[in-house]
């Protein structure tokens, strides 16, 4: 695997598309960098990372096959990943929140952002871009549920090293053709525990989370006991609203 070393980029997700459209001369490439001026999150949102302190990387593999009818799949896997990556750095209570963040403690300390590689309607690789919150200690305000690494475990972290494994680790996971699904349940956020929802129109209610359906729609029984399946921003924990 080539990696790349940057001082700043606006996104790495974007240098590494631009980069894999001029050269096809690896099968997977990953690039970090000490400051990520534009990072993007999934929708539109956007990633804020303090430079240097932080882990700001994008990872490409052009081997896709097995997720070619499910790119959830893929994002169970990349998560599980990252967290297998984390968990020998004793980080508390790790916990992936459907469908993209990566928890400690019911804190968000990192995220995920995937870009099919496409060419007509065939998936020919995947841009897996990721941002975890290293050695940051002080958050806005407005962000009362960030947290890093460091303020989880009170230890400070290479990031370059960590990178680079966190790259390895997530190419095995897109490159794998198995798809641990009762893994994923198992560390999911709030899995069979009632907590409160709102919905994109407003609604606030209290349901219970029971699983995530193949195309990756949050399954929640609520107060009544009707069940439902709720696709990516038409639901939000309400904890997380801020």
């Amino acid at each position: 695997m080539l990696i790349i070393k940057l001082s700043a980029t606006p996104s790495t997700n974007s240098f590494l598309k631009q980069w894999v459209q001029q050269s096809k001369a690896h099968e997977s490439i990953a690039v970090w960098a000490e400051h990520q001026t534009e990072g993007r999150g999934r929708m539109g949102t956007k990633w804020l990372s303090e430079a240097n302190l932080n882990l700001t990387g994008s990872v490409y593999v052009g081997n896709t096959a097995h997720h070619q009818n499910n790119t959830f799949n893929l994002n169970k896997q990349v998560c599980l990943a990252i967290v297998d990556t984390l968990a020998p750095l004793k980080i508390p209570e790790l916990r992936i929140k459907w469908p993209n963040d990566i928890l400690s403690a019911n804190k968000k300390i990192g995220g995920v952002l995937i870009e099919p590689i496409m060419r007509g309607k065939q998936m020919t690789g995947v841009i897996v871009g990721c941002g975890l919150n290293v050695n940051q200690e002080k958050f806005d305000p407005s962000l009362p549920f960030a947290a890093s690494i460091k303020s989880s475990t009170k230890q400070n972290h290479e990031i370059g090293p960590l990178f680079e494994l966190l790259a390895k680790n997530i190419t095995a996971a897109v490159l794998s053709d198995q798809v641990d699904h009762e893994r994923y349940l198992s560390v999911l956020y709030k899995i069979n525990e009632m907590c409160a929802f709102k919905t994109k129109d407003g609604a606030s209610f209290q349901g219970k989370i029971t699983g995530v359906s193949p195309d990756g729609k949050l399954v929640v029984v609520n107060e009544n006991g009707d069940t439902n399946a709720y696709e990516e921003k038409t639901l939000v924990f309400t904890a997380f609203q801020y």
